[in-house]
């Protein structure tokens, strides 16, 4: 018993000893700096470049605690050398900063020195340097400072996924969707005969997980040819980066001038991919381009439409795309066998029919995880 009231009073003696109380309004950082060196008996230097003032209130706190509440709100830092205390600036240029700061090498796995500097504040920026090492990355700062950078860096530096997105443009006649009660279309009469899907606040488009129903209907068009693969492949997508696939058809157009002449035009389908690559789902920004050239009668004008949306894909799950149209008419020669084909007189017995279609461009998407960038 007495040797545990001995152990009480001592550590209430410590606690004494070491505990103070500080108090200041309104008061230069110096000055206050001065009056507890004087007050607890120990040395305290500072930067020339110290300045400010403060107001702190607290009491029975240690010596360490109180040089901390002192120096927070002006941003400097303390260290002890030799039994000395010493109050610093974060300046990198300041003849003290070496005194208060260490220096850290951090690897780097998954990020480069260039995206460390760029995820942190600008304030930090003359904390890191470069190393011969690209997967390393030099704190030269005080220890808290230091902290947060390296707070930071754990926070950014995590694997980096790609995705491989296995696209397909399709051109399917409105028609054929018609007739299982697919309409996908609210549109309006374009110029020479294009004709895009609209509405009051631009293309919507139409976004949904590919269901087994429409996947059968759309391999069927393909094999009886009524509709047509535009363009298809595999892009690889990485986060932030840009992947491009494009497909094309030939559109027929009927102009109205004095010689009522039918043209047909290329017509090109382009689907452009970003997004960011997550471990159980890819982020897409799908943009789609119908485009073509068309001929006012003295220049060549790009005509067409854009539809751009956002997406986020489960892996191994198809999505199609669905909101762009465009008008196409067809030319057919209609006549009697064998003799339509008659030279000279061949023309007697045939006549040119044009008839006019609505084609929509779906877009089918299916993405899977291959793995981290190293």
């Amino acid at each position: 018993m007495r040797k545990f009231l001995i152990i009480i009073y001592f550590l209430l003696v410590i606690s004494f000893v070491f505990s103070v109380d500080v108090y200041f309004y309104q008061t230069d950082i110096r000055d206050a700096l001065s009056q507890i060196s004087m007050q607890e008996g120990v040395s305290i230097l500072y930067d020339p470049l110290v300045s400010g003032f403060i107001t702190v209130e607290v009491y029975d706190v240690s010596l360490e605690k109180a040089l901390d509440l002192m120096l927070l709100p002006l941003g400097y830092y303390w260290t002890k050398v030799d039994n000395v205390y010493f109050v610093g600036v974060a300046d990198p240029d300041s003849s003290g900063f070496g005194l208060i700061s260490e220096k850290y090498l951090i690897n780097l796995y998954n990020i480069t020195y260039d995206n460390v500097v760029n995820a942190l504040p600008k304030i930090f920026g003359n904390y890191i340097y470069r190393t011969p090492n690209i997967n390393q990355v030099l704190i030269y700062a005080p220890p808290k400072i230091a902290s947060q950078i390296a707070e930071t860096i754990t926070y950014i530096d995590i694997p980096v996924y790609t995705a491989e997105v296995e696209v397909k443009i399709i051109e399917v006649d409105e028609k054929d969707f018609e007739k299982f009660g697919i309409n996908w279309a609210i549109s309006s009469e374009g110029g020479q005969g294009f004709d895009f899907n609209y509405s009051p606040n631009g293309l919507q488009a139409i976004i949904n997980p590919l269901s087994y129903e429409l996947s059968f209907l759309l391999d069927s068009l393909i094999r009886s040819g009524n509709a047509k693969i535009l363009g298809q492949g595999t892009l690889l997508v990485k986060s932030g980066n840009v992947s491009r696939i494009s497909g094309y058809t030939t559109i027929g157009l009927k102009l109205v001038d004095a010689n009522n002449n039918y043209v047909e035009k290329r017509l090109t389908t382009e689907v452009i991919l970003t997004g960011y690559v997550f471990l159980k789902h890819i982020s897409l920004n799908v943009r789609t381009i119908v485009e073509s050239v068309m001929n006012d009668g003295i220049n060549d004008n790009p005509v067409g439409s854009l539809l751009e949306t956002s997406v986020d894909v489960k892996y191994q799950e198809p999505y199609y795309i669905a909101g762009l149209s465009f008008e196409t008419v067809l030319k057919t020669n209609i006549g009697i066998p064998g003799l339509k084909d008659v030279p000279i007189i061949g023309k007697l017995f045939y006549q040119t029919k044009y008839e006019t279609h609505k084609k929509n461009v779906i877009i089918v998407i299916q993405a899977k995880l291959v793995g981290e960038r190293k």
